[in-house]
This record gives C-alpha cells, structure tokens and sequence, in this order.
C-alpha cells in the first residue's frame, strides 16, 4: 500500500497562491505541473475568500484545464481534507496523459449563477488576466 496520496489542485492550492501553504505545512511535494483530460469545465466560485475557481466534469466540454498534481503523505491527509469547506470537494481527476488522480472538485449547486473561466484554460491564466 502507497504511503503518500496523489492529489490535484486547480486554484488557490497552486504554487505561489495563497492556500498553498496547507499543502507545504502538511509536506506535500509537488509532482507534476499537467492539464486534465478534455472534458471539465471551470467557475469563478462566488463568495470565497481566498478567491478560488470550482471545476466540474461535464462530458460535452472539449476543454482541458491547468493544474498540478502534489504528493503528500498519507498520514497526513485527514488533515488536510478538514480544511477544505462546501462547495469544494474531493473526487476522481482524469489527466491528460490517462491517468487519475485524487482532486479538487465542485459541488454543481455552486456554479448554477458563477461566472464561466474555462475558457482561459485554468485559474493562473484567469487571475493573470
């Protein structure tokens, strides 16, 4: 059995933004900076300080987003997930390359009157605009 969990983040979790830290206190290393596979969509989640966006599988979507994909210890991961609040989640990411991984997702009652981002092709790109 692994002894770390792979876990993708698409927001305020990145590099250089302001959640990450939860990631680095908890001693996750950074992995891989990648896309999802095609067919996710991505919403400015209204209300949430930090800001930070809500990705959603939607089949019909062409779109691939940016994200990176952590590594952190297993050990540490109920530690981490107590820190994550509603309409954020945890469920299945598939990747570009065909691969799945543990990542951040949102509740669809959250993004009913959010604003769409997917077409800036991730959170860094829509917050740099």
């Amino acid at each position: 059995m692994s002894k770390t969990i792979k876990i993708a983040v698409c927001g305020a979790h990145m590099s250089g933004l302001p959640l990450n830290h939860q990631l680095t206190e908890l001693d996750a290393k950074l992995e891989k900076k990648t896309t999802t596979a095609k067919g996710y969509r991505l919403f400015n989640v209204p209300e949430k300080v930090p800001p930070r966006p809500g990705m959603v599988r939607d089949e019909t979507s062409d779109a691939s987003l940016e994200l990176e994909v952590w590594e952190m210890p297993l050990e540490n991961f109920g530690a981490f997930m107590i820190q994550i609040a509603s309409p954020l989640c945890i469920g299945t990411v598939f990747l570009e390359d065909g691969s799945s991984v543990y990542g951040f997702l949102c509740e669809n009652n959250a993004i009913l009157e959010a604003e769409e981002i997917t077409q800036f092709g991730g959170w860094i790109k829509y917050i740099s605009k």
